[in-house]
């Protein structure tokens, strides 16, 4: 992120694009044995893929309001406040299950040629009192889009997003009609909040409030687990959870928390978007440096516990399980997708490009459909497992 007392960290970090993008290529082509990751290619394509990441970045740092420090050493004072108690209760314990969506209004709706039902529902979600205030969403309203048939016994497949979408050409770049015709399934796009058309003035998820990032985060997931209880009314045959990005570990925790859930597929994900945050901002000069440290900060390390999806484990059997990781991701990381590899087991297929290019791929597609197409019958885990909390970067 940028140090806006200074006009020459904010040039440098679209001068040093390319130098970047030449340098992460050769590093990718390379890969990491030890790890596991492969090496990927480091050609023109690699080059020009990577380019576009770290041009991503920079102009998201520049564009991004950045609060004052003092702001960002409150909200992790916050922090300190609750950190204890959320490490205590844990991940299923901070987790609690949802009620019953109550839906406020059903519209049909028609995208280029797809068309779709937007339903807006209320759900109460159990977020714990001491940190109810900093919800911006506790009127417990969300919003989904669904493309359905209307008959039972059909396949279900929920897809979370990831940051700065939510809007309806989510279902071109996700390839709805083709998920919903060709592969047979009822697709759910639940909107993130302060995503789409749930946007709050002055609230980003993720933003500079870590307690606010986490609390919403938990809402997410109360608000796809209470969508889950809504599909089982119409007897599914299975439930498949996807996520891209940020929708990624949203997607993660749902299939650890709800057993409800067969399958999950996890496309080049965030997983800490904490520690996310903070590799970025460290380029920033020297406020840039000093905010990456609050976000390192121990207190936000432990409140943040309670959403890594890495502390618990999915219902649905490795054989259905799936990370799609990018070799060479400059937004995320590909070791946060190794990682979450490493802990479930299961499918991963290696993409030897970006993070943003990810969404032009082919050869991407072509992996997701094969995984989303078997309709092998293989019974789920039974029960949550705790696991040791590890970081993303």
């Amino acid at each position: 992120m940028t140090d806006w007392e200074s006009a020459f960290a904010r040039v440098g970090l679209f001068a040093g694009v390319l130098p970047r993008a030449v340098g992460s290529a050769r590093n990718a082509g390379q890969g990491d044995a030890p790890a596991g990751i492969p090496p990927a290619g480091c050609g023109p394509r690699a080059v020009g893929e990577t380019a576009i990441d770290e041009f991503f970045i920079a102009v998201n740092s520049v564009i991004r309001d950045i609060p004052a420090l003092s702001d960002v050493e409150d909200a992790v004072q916050r922090c300190e406040a609750v950190a204890d108690d959320f490490a205590a209760a844990g991940t299923v314990g901070m987790n609690t299950e949802p009620t019953v969506p109550r839906i406020l209004s059903r519209r049909r709706r028609v995208f280029g040629t797809t068309g779709f039902h937007h339903i807006d529902y209320r759900v109460d979600a159990a977020v714990p009192s001491s940190v109810a205030g900093v919800d911006p969403y506790r009127d417990g309203v969300a919003s989904v889009r669904v493309l359905t048939r209307g008959r039972s016994g059909r396949r279900w497949l929920i897809w979370v997003h990831g940051a700065a979408q939510g809007r309806a050409d989510d279902l071109y770049a996700f390839r709805a009609a083709h998920l919903h015709k060709n592969l047979g399934y009822d697709v759910v796009f639940p909107v993130l909040p302060a995503h789409g058309s749930r946007r709050v003035e002055q609230v980003a998820y993720p933003g500079f409030d870590p307690l606010r990032n986490v609390v919403m985060t938990m809402r997410a997931v109360a608000e796809i687990r209470s969508l889950i209880t809504w599909i089982d009314t119409h007897d599914p045959a299975d439930i498949t959870i996807a996520g891209t990005s940020l929708g990624g570990p949203i997607a993660s925790l749902v299939a650890s928390l709800d057993p409800r859930v067969s399958s999950v597929l996890a496309v080049v994900p965030m997983l800490d978007m904490h520690a996310t945050l903070a590799h970025h901002m460290a380029r920033g000069g020297s406020k840039g440096k000093a905010l990456a440290r609050l976000m390192n900060s121990d207190a936000v390390r432990a409140v943040s516990s309670v959403i890594d999806p890495l502390s618990v484990e999915p219902f649905a059997a490795p054989g259905r399980r799936m990370v799609v990781a990018a070799l060479n991701d400059r937004v995320t990381s590909v070791t946060a997708a190794q990682r979450l590899y490493d802990h479930w087991g299961g499918h991963v297929h290696w993409y030897p490009g970006s993070h943003v290019g990810h969404a032009i791929s082919g050869d991407i597609r072509r992996a997701t459909d094969a995984f989303l197409a078997d309709q092998a019958d293989v019974p789920p885990v039974p029960e949550v497992r705790a696991c040791e909390p590890r970081r993303a970067w």
